[in-house]
C-alpha cells in the first residue's frame, strides 16, 4: 500500500527534549505522519563571550551605587540606559572613578548561574521564537549579553538542528549558507577551505548540537575563568546525559568571542580530552595595544567614551584592580617596540619594550609613558578630612603589581598553544583601524627666555635619552602629557635672531597620543588577530564589522556554521 507521508518537524520542548505536534484528522485521511527522531549522540556547542560580554551580579553592597533595587555590577543588555544613562538618570556612566572601582570589584561580583532570572524579561525578548524560555536559562543563554550574542545563539540553534533531510539530502536553508556558489565573499582565506559535500554533511548530521552559553567573571583572571568553564562543562555534559538522554562521547566544541578565546585556549590546554574543536572570532591572541590607549586616555570612540569613560581616570581604577583586563595588554609574544615616541619632525626617539612589557612599561611608576598613574589605582570620592590618612598609594601599587605578575604568569602558561582543530574569523579592515602600536608625538619643545620680559622660543630637538627621562608634570588623561627636561645639555639655538648657548635643563615638552595605525576591527589590530592562524585549519580575514558586533555579521555567522559542521563531520571520540 503506497500511502502518502507527511514529514513532521521536531523542536525543543520546555524540558529540553525534542517534541513534535500532530493534529488529529478524520479517519478518511490516510496520510501518514513521519517524525524523524534526532540523533542520540551530541556534541554541545559552548559559547564564550568577550570582556564585558557577561552580566555580573554584585555580591557586596556596591550595587546600591546605581539604585536601591539594583543587583547588577554590570548589565550590558541595557546599553543606552544602565550603561550610558541616556534613558535613565541612574547609570554606570554617572559613577565616579572610585565608585566604579567599588562596583566592579572582582571579589564582590559573580557571573550569572542558570537559576538567576532577575532579567527574565530581557532574556524572553531575545530568545522568542528559538527555544523555550525555561530551556534558554538551562542552556545559560541568560549568562551572556544577548544584545551582542543573541543572534548567533539563535542562528546556530536553528541551523544545526536541520542539516540534512530524512532522506539524507542537504537541507537547503542550512547548507546554502555554508556551501555558497562563491565563498570568496567571506574574505581572505588562510588554510584550506574544504567545501562541505553531501557526505560531510551527512557525517555532521549524526550528532545533535545543543547550543549553550557560559558567562564568566571577566574581571578575574582567565585562569580562574577556565576553572569556572570546567565546572560548567561538566554540568552541561551531565545535563545532556541525564536529562536529555544523550551520549556525549565526543566532548564539546568551544565558540568564542574576543577575550573568550584566551579562556577557551587555556581550558583546552588543560583538558584536551573534553574539546573536539574551537572556533574563534576577533581574538586578541597576543593582546592589543588598544588596551594601553584606553587606560591612558579613555575610550577612543564616542559611544565607548559616553558609556565607559572618555578619560583614563575612569578606566585605570578598573584595569588596575582586575586581572582579566590586564591580560588583554600586549604580552611578550606581541613583539618589541610597540610603544613609541617621535619628534615633531617624525624622527624616532625611542621604542619600547625591548623584551619585557611588564617590567619596562606596566610596572613603571614615574616614567611619563607608564601605563598606570599610582594615584588613580585607588581613587577617593573626595579628599579625606584634615588629619586623616588618605588611600595608601603603596598598598594600592603592591596589589596592582601582584595582578600584573599574575597576568604575566597566565601569558607564559598559555604560550603559543592553539587547539589542533581551530577555526577563526578576524577583522582586517582599513576602515576600522586599531592600535597595533602606540605613538606619542612631541610638539616643538620650548626653551625659557634668558632675557626678562621676552617670550620663550623654540628649543633644540630632543635626543632619545632625553625623551626617555623627561619628568612628567601633568597630563589630561585624554592623550596629552606635559613634561620637563631633567637633562642638562648645552646646545646652540637662535633666540631673537641671535645664536646663543642654551642649557636644555628645565625645557618644557608636550606629547600627544596618535590615532590608530593598523587595519583591524576597531579594537584588535590585524597583527594580534592573525597570530596563531597559521596553526588553524581554516581562518578568514574579513571586513565590514566592528569588534563587538562580529557575530551580528551574516558572513561571520556563515563561516562559524561552516566551521562547526566541518568539526562535526570529522569528529573523533574523546576520553570524556
Amino acid at each position: 500500500m503506497n500511502e502518502q507521508t507527511r514529514q513532521v518537524e521536531t523542536h525543543v520542548g520546555r524540558d529540553g527534549n525534542p517534541v513534535a505536534h500532530v493534529t488529529m484528522s478524520p479517519t478518511s485521511n490516510l496520510m501518514r505522519c513521519h517524525v524523524e527522531a534526532p540523533p542520540d549522540q551530541a556534541i554541545p556547542i559552548i559559547f564564550l563571550p568577550g570582556i564585558m560580554g557577561s552580566p555580573l551580579i554584585a555580591t557586596g553592597g556596591a550595587a546600591s551605587l546605581i539604585d536601591d533595587k539594583n543587583i547588577w555590577a554590570w548589565f550590558p543588555d541595557d546599553p543606552s540606559g544602565w550603561v550610558a544613562g541616556i534613558t535613565k538618570w541612574s547609570s554606570y556612566s554617572s559613577l565616579s572613578p572610585a565608585q566604579r572601582k567599588r562596583l566592579l570589584n572582582p571579589n564582590e561580583t559573580r557571573p550569572l548561574e542558570i537559576t538567576d532570572e532577575a532579567h527574565r524579561g530581557t532574556v524572553e525578548k531575545f530568545v522568542r521564537g528559538s527555544i523555550p524560555l525555561e530551556e534558554a536559562f538551562r542552556r545559560g543563554w541568560g549568562s551572556v549579553s544577548l544584545d551582542s550574542y543573541g543572534e548567533i545563539l539563535k542562528f546556530l540553534e536553528v541551523r544545526l538542528s536541520a542539516i540534512v533531510t530524512p532522506q539524507g539530502e542537504p537541507m537547503p536553508a542550512t547548507t546554502d549558507r555554508v556551501v555558497p556558489v562563491d565563498s570568496s565573499h567571506w574574505g581572505d582565506f588562510q588554510g584550506a577551505y574544504v567545501p562541505l559535500d553531501k557526505e560531510a554533511l551527512q557525517a555532521a548530521a549524526k550528532f545533535r548540537y545543543p547550543v549553550f552559553a557560559v558567562g564568566y567573571n571577566w574581571l578575574r583572571s582567565s585562569e580562574s575563568s577556565a576553572d569556572h568553564l570546567y565546572d560548567r562543562i561538566n554540568a552541561i555534559l551531565s545535563y545532556c546525559k541525564e536529562s536529555l538522554s544523550l551520549a556525549c562521547d565526543y566532548g564539546v566544541i568551544l565558540l568564542t568571542h574576543s577575550m573568550g578565546g584566551l579562556v577557551a585556549r587555556r581550558f583546552a590546554q588543560q583538558y584536551p580530552e573534553l574539546v573536539q574543536g574551537i572556533v574563534h572570532s576577533v581574538q586578541p591572541s597576543v593582546g592589543a595595544a588598544t588596551a594601553y590607549r584606553r587606560v591612558r586616555a579613555g575610550w577612543e570612540d564616542f559611544l565607548g567614551a559616553l558609556g565607559l569613560g572618555g578619560t583614563g581616570k575612569k578606566i585605570m581604577p578598573i584595569f588596575a584592580n582586575a586581572a582579566g583586563p590586564l591580560e588583554l595588554l600586549p604580552n611578550r609574544r606581541y613583539g618589541a617596540g610597540w610603544l613609541r615616541a617621535e619628534s615633531n619632525h617624525g624622527d624616532s626617539l625611542f621604542q619600547l619594550p625591548a623584551a619585557n612589557p611588564y617590567s619596562e612599561i606596566y610596572l613603571e611608576t614615574q616614567a611619563w609613558w607608564r601605563l598606570m598613574d599610582p594615584l588613580w589605582i585607588d581613587p577617593a570620592d573626595e579628599d579625606p578630612p584634615r588629619g586623616t590618612p588618605g588611600p595608601s598609594v603603596a598598598l594600592a601599587w603592591k596589589n596592582y603589581k601582584k595582578k600584573v605578575e599574575d597576568a604575566e604568569s597566565f601569558h607564559d602558561k598559555l604560550g603559543d598553544y592553539y587547539h589542533p582543530n581551530t577555526y577563526a574569523t578576524y577583522g582586517g579592515d582599513e576602515g576600522k583601524r586599531a592600535f597595533n602600536t602606540i605613538t606619542w608625538c612631541f610638539t616643538q619643545n620650548i626653551a625659557p627666555s634668558s632675557i626678562a620680559g621676552r617670550r620663550a622660543t623654540a628649543g633644540p630637538q630632543l635626543s632619545g635619552v632625553e625623551a626617555l627621562s623627561l619628568r612628567l608634570t601633568s597630563e589630561n588623561y585624554e592623550g596629552r602629557v606635559m613634561m620637563i627636561n631633567s637633562h642638562s645639555r648645552i646646545s646652540r639655538i637662535k633666540q631673537y635672531g641671535i645664536d646663543v648657548e642654551h642649557d636644555t635643563f628645565n625645557d618644557r615638552h608636550m606629547a600627544d597620543l596618535q590615532v590608530a595605525d593598523q587595519a583591524g576591527d576597531s579594537t584588535v589590530p590585524l597583527h594580534s588577530a592573525q597570530h596563531g592562524t597559521d596553526k588553524a585549519r581554516f581562518a578568514v580575514k574579513m571586513k565590514g564589522y566592528g569588534h563587538q558586533d562580529s557575530f551580528k555579521d551574516e558572513r561571520v555567522k556563515e563561516v562559524t556554521l561552516y566551521a562547526l559542521l566541518r568539526i562535526g563531520a570529522t569528529a573523533q571520540k574523546l576520553q570524556c
